[in-house]
């Protein structure tokens, strides 16, 4: 078994927030205009946002949906005039960002993430809360359903939160809003305490609960009925496990990254060399059906789903995503190189997309699947004979965004594999590749998306809000239990052998719900 510890970017998207100096996003045009001098600093930021988003996100390189923008800006302007402090603010501009339903365009609300509230719900549709997570001296409310917080209906709450919470669909959003419901800071821009929450369960009875800092925690949690614990979470990046037995490879896969992507951390482990020594093991040990977990995988650097599948099919012939870039003033700011190349002979210009694929660079370049060897760059399995000729059986969750979605999707439309799980957080074809920007006035920070990943069967099937498994499990509740079942089918042999090696580890659940999901 291989163990790569997460510790290190379990808090990765909060501390490129917090710990790195995020560009201060400026337009001398309009910090110039009357409007910009005479107006409050909501109105000067929120000038600046809206120029930001319409130079910025691909959906605005439509001139129709830049020029309804530019038309919401004056009465946008006016609103901001009436804003008395920074939490109305970012409440305003989240309304705003929420609109483009993109999980990765979206603002900060928290001024810090320490200052929580030591319980978690867990939302699925319409179906009352319940208490999954909490501070132990509250384990007695573990399993209840929620029907008010501090007066208010949760549904109410929710419907709140709907309108400022950037989500691809709403299983993002549920699972997005659980994490937020967390945070302090959250609670202040849905205009209620955050102090304490006075929660009214279903049978009647009320709890109050004070905030707390993240340290004090000593956590509780709804226990599980669950026989096997193969699939339950593990605190690592990536964590494979082989049942000899019965010819079965386990990978948990819970991020997209690795010392290759952060070489800051030289304690972790390369993807690739994990890949070549799982595949090694795989091949001594005869494995004949390779399962994919990544239900708890919020995305990351898609390099890495990139090296997995040159594993299970020869990569030049893997059908890909076809990425769209949107030029813009932030987007050089990160990537400066791209002043230098090219399309159709002409330099690139500022508010255009461009297909990736089609830059003169790559266009005129001999294609090389190599990569050196060394620390900046992953290598690719290009060795045929090597390939992984077995059943894969990928698991997807409500979690299961971003690049991670790029690799079940990009596995789906090559038809490599099964998918079993639930319904995913992210669309197949979707908005990405982050950018963070600071608002100048407020110190208000934000992320957009300058990308567009089209599945590789974009046009010749229906573009979707969810990728569908082929067999759809509740990964919830005790049914997860047929996703081990449905492996296993793959096998001769049914009895299942419980793993006492993997139990649940209450510091991956709580370090992830600080994490959110807006990786690349």
């Amino acid at each position: 078994m291989k163990r790569i510890s997460l510790l290190a970017t379990a808090l990765l998207s909060l501390g490129i927030a917090y710990g790195q100096n995020i560009p201060t996003y400026h337009n001398t045009e309009i910090e110039a205009s009357k409007e910009y001098t005479e107006g409050n600093i909501y109105q000067r930021d929120m000038l600046l946002y809206a120029d930001m988003l319409g130079d910025t996100h691909p959906y605005y390189a439509n001139a129709d949906h830049r020029a309804k923008l530019q038309k919401r800006v004056h009465k946008m302007y006016k609103e901001c005039g009436k804003i008395e402090d920074i939490a109305e603010f970012k409440l305003f501009l989240a309304k705003v960002a929420a609109t483009l339903h993109d999980g990765h365009t979206a603002i900060y609300y928290w001024s810090s993430p320490d200052r929580i509230f030591p319980v978690r719900f867990t939302i699925n549709g319409n179906t009352p809360s319940i208490i999954d997570l909490c501070q132990e001296e509250y384990r007695d409310i573990l399993g209840k359903e929620v029907k008010y917080i501090n007066g208010k209906p949760l549904k109410k709450i929710l419907n709140a939160a709907r309108e400022i919470v950037s989500a691809d669909n709403a299983v993002n959003f549920e699972n997005l809003v659980t994490e937020y419901l967390l945070l302090t800071d959250f609670w202040a821009m849905l205009g209620m305490s955050n102090e304490v929450l006075n929660i009214t369960f279903a049978d009647n009875t009320t709890i109050a609960i004070p905030a707390i800092n993240k340290r004090e925690l000593k956590i509780a949690q709804l226990e599980s009925n669950l026989t096997n614990r193969v699939t339950a979470p593990r605190n690592t990046l990536f964590d494979y496990e082989i049942f000899e037995e019965k010819g079965i490879c386990y990978l948990q896969f819970n991020q997209f990254a690795d010392r290759v992507t952060h070489p800051q951390y030289t304690q972790l482990a390369r993807f690739d060399e994990f890949c070549n020594e799982m595949m090694a093991e795989i091949e001594a040990k005869g494995i004949k059906t390779l399962v994919v977990d990544l239900q708890y995988n919020s995305g990351g650097n898609s390099a890495l789903g990139d090296v997995l599948l040159s594993w299970l099919k020869p990569y030049q012939e893997i059908k890909q995503f076809n990425t769209q870039v949107r030029i813009s003033k932030l987007m050089l700011t990160y990537y400066p190189y791209y002043k230098e190349f090219t399309y159709n002979g002409k330099p690139l210009e500022i508010g255009e997309t461009y297909l990736a694929r089609k830059f003169d660079h790559n266009r005129d370049a001999k294609i090389d699947y190599t990569a050196p060897q060394d620390s900046t760059h992953h290598i690719l399995n290009l060795n045929q004979e090597r390939l992984f000729k077995g059943n894969v059986i990928f698991i997807q969750g409500k979690d299961t965004f971003s690049s991670a979605m790029l690799l079940l999707t990009t596995a789906r439309d090559n038809n490599i594999g099964s998918i079993v799980g639930e319904r995913s957080g992210g669309r197949p074809s979707h908005y990405g590749d982050v950018l963070y920007c600071t608002l100048p006035n407020t110190k208000t920070i934000t992320t957009i998306s300058h990308k567009i990943f089209r599945r590789p069967a974009y046009g010749t099937v229906e573009d979707a809000e969810y990728l569908y498994p082929d067999l759809e499990i509740d990964l919830n509740n005790p049914s997860r239990e047929l996703v081990w079942e449905f492996v296993e089918s793959f096998t001769n042999k049914v009895n299942v052998t419980k793993s006492d090696k993997q139990q649940e580890d209450d510091s991956y659940l709580w370090d992830t719900i600080y994490n959110p999901s807006m990786n690349n």
